[in-house]
């Protein structure tokens, strides 16, 4: 098996609730376990990004499902490189709702989100590699 991580930025079609956000999650959880992906969703004002990580053919019969999905448009492809390790290998899918200002990283989780928006690095880095940096920690 060749694993590999994958970063997207996208737009959601309308906005979230947290009731949907949590549903959402609950239905990624399961369908990641069944795959072997584990990764983590960024939700604020209406982006997503994801992390991915997986199997370098799954991920990519992953992302090509997500792209078609209607809940959001204007995806982009922020990274995809085969990785040693997993970043998040304790969740088949974890979620951050930025939204609630409560979420541990805060700050630097808004900062990447609009870096990856706006097209821009941060520090001299991308902001998906700034992403995972955050939690290889």
């Amino acid at each position: 098996m060749s694993l590999h991580q994958l970063v997207y930025l996208s737009q959601s079609t309308r906005k979230m609730s947290k009731e949907y956000l949590l549903a959402l999650l609950k239905q990624a959880k399961a369908n990641n376990a069944a795959i072997d992906v584990t990764g983590s969703l960024f939700y604020n004002g209406g982006w997503f990004m994801q992390v991915l990580e997986g199997p370098e053919a799954t991920l990519a019969a992953l992302y090509a499902k997500i792209t078609k999905d209607p809940r959001h448009h204007d995806t982009r492809l922020l990274y995809k490189e085969p990785a040693a390790y997993r970043t998040f290998v304790r969740w088949s899918m974890n979620m951050t709702n930025l939204e609630d200002r409560q979420a541990d990283k805060y700050e630097q989780l808004v900062e990447v989100i609009e870096a990856a928006k706006a097209g821009r690095k941060i520090n001299a880095i991308s902001p998906a590699v700034t992403l995972l940096n955050l939690f290889k920690s």
